[in-house]
């Protein structure tokens, strides 16, 4: 029995409090959407309460900004405390949508393909985006929304003693969560002068397509849109072109997760909950295995255990950036050799020719940088000496002998802007292209 003495002191009660923790399960945003009390949808500049369908225009005061006002709106249509977690609802084409499809498996590595894509997706915004998607399908709709926006929307609401736990796009508040995965459903959702329609196909966006009515007035927009949208197919069609349309909904909307985009805030509330919980139950059991530290060979036990775990944890966090890794080397490597293909610019050959040749030409090849061209001409040697006197030719001269008195030609040269044997060398013809 004297063994647990000096392991008692090598182990103490906090540490291994800390110890259990890390076996307890962590917190989740399904976990969090779960704890939604109401929700509260805007359109047209009106808050609705889809519980009982009472609504409230938002009426800034003064230079008040649009999300206090929001806010204070808010609170006249939800009087309980701040411990009710709201759900915000906002018009759809307030989002960013991108199509994926992507040939990887796994939440994870989809999530993180999109948020290193996000740049190229999505040049022209300079703001940082927050991401929400179902990754567990490998294409589909992926949603974005300003972060800045999110954070400044939840202290709005703080203010007025409300707590903004999630915000998603109207339009999904008519999709089902535990919904059958193999339903389609189109929406259409209209407000002013803005349109639009999404096909769902259980809890996953396929399409979304948002265009402003305005456009729609001109023919060439009207019937690509007309084409578009007549190509999704679904089992039930769903039209919210009016606000009764929206009051009519009298019940609280259970969100879709992976399309719901959280405020740092709440993420943050969340954190605490979790690790009260966890320090609560890890206190508990670290209490009970104070007990047992005086058992023989527990020491070798508990040391195996944790080294056990550090290699599970330590071969987890690797193998996913070597996965992911890969992949883009994959990616890099079978659409590199098209992008960096040496561009010829024939137009602009095809230009420098007809400046200095002024006769006839009856043929004309580019390949590799390499250039033929045959015609007639009264003296070949002369076209030749003005080609060599363009920058843009270099290794100018005749490729057969001239026949016919002197006035039939064939001239080879080569481009002085492409480097087919440098991007030869980077691309070797065996490995352009992916290997099957």
């Amino acid at each position: 029995m004297n063994m647990g003495i000096p392991l008692l002191d090598k182990i103490p009660i906090r540490e291994l409090g800390l110890k259990v923790q890390a076996f307890l399960p962590s917190g989740n945003h399904s976990e969090l959407v779960s704890d939604i009390d109401f929700s509260l949808l805007l359109y047209d500049k009106s808050l609705i309460n889809t519980t009982n369908g009472n609504t409230a225009e938002i009426s800034p005061l003064g230079e008040e900004h649009f999300f206090d006002a929001m806010a204070r709106t808010a609170r006249t249509l939800q009087l309980q405390t701040d411990k009710d977690r709201l759900l915000l609802l906002l018009p759809t084409n307030d989002f960013i949508a991108t199509a994926f499809n992507m040939n990887v498996g796994g939440e994870k590595l989809v999530r993180s393909a999109l948020e290193l894509q996000s740049h190229s997706l999505i040049p022209a915004y300079d703001e940082d985006l927050l991401l929400a998607v179902n990754a567990r399908t490998q294409e589909g709709v992926a949603l974005w929304f300003n972060e800045g926006e999110t954070n400044r929307l939840f202290r709005a609401f703080e203010k007025q003693g409300l707590f903004l736990l999630a915000i998603m796009p109207r339009s999904l508040a008519l999709v089902e969560p535990q919904s059958d995965e193999a339903k389609v459903i189109l929406i259409n959702d209209e407000e002013g002068e803005t349109l639009s329609f999404l096909q769902v196909k259980g809890d996953s966006i396929l399409r979304l397509l948002t265009v402003n009515k305005a456009d729609l007035e001109q023919d060439v927009f009207a019937k690509q849109w007309e084409l578009e949208t007549g190509q999704l197919k679904g089992e039930a069609v769903k039209n919210m072109t009016i606000m009764e349309d929206w009051q009519a909904l009298n019940r609280v909307v259970e969100p879709l997760a992976e399309y719901c985009f959280f405020p740092a805030g709440a993420v943050e509330e969340e954190k605490r909950i979790s690790f009260a919980r966890k320090t609560r139950i890890g206190g508990v059991v670290a209490a009970c295995l104070v007990l047992l530290i005086f058992a023989p060979f527990i020491s070798n036990w508990l040391t195996i255990r944790d080294l056990q775990s550090e290699l599970e944890r330590v071969q987890e966090m690797t193998a996913e950036p070597r996965r992911l890794q890969a992949s883009i080397f994959d990616m890099d490597e079978e659409w590199g050799a098209m992008e960096e293909y040496p561009d010829q610019d024939v137009a602009n050959v095809l230009i420098s020719l007809n400046q200095v040749i002024q006769s006839s030409l009856t043929s004309f090849s580019i390949n590799k940088g390499v250039i033929d061209i045959t015609g007639s001409t009264d003296d070949p040697a002369y076209l030749v000496e003005l080609l060599a006197e363009k920058e843009e030719f270099y290794n100018v001269g005749q490729s057969t002998n001239t026949r016919g008195g002197g006035s039939q030609f064939g001239i080879r040269m080569n481009l002085s802007s492409v480097d087919f044997d440098a991007y030869e060398e980077k691309y070797p013809p065996l490995s352009q292209g992916r290997q099957q």
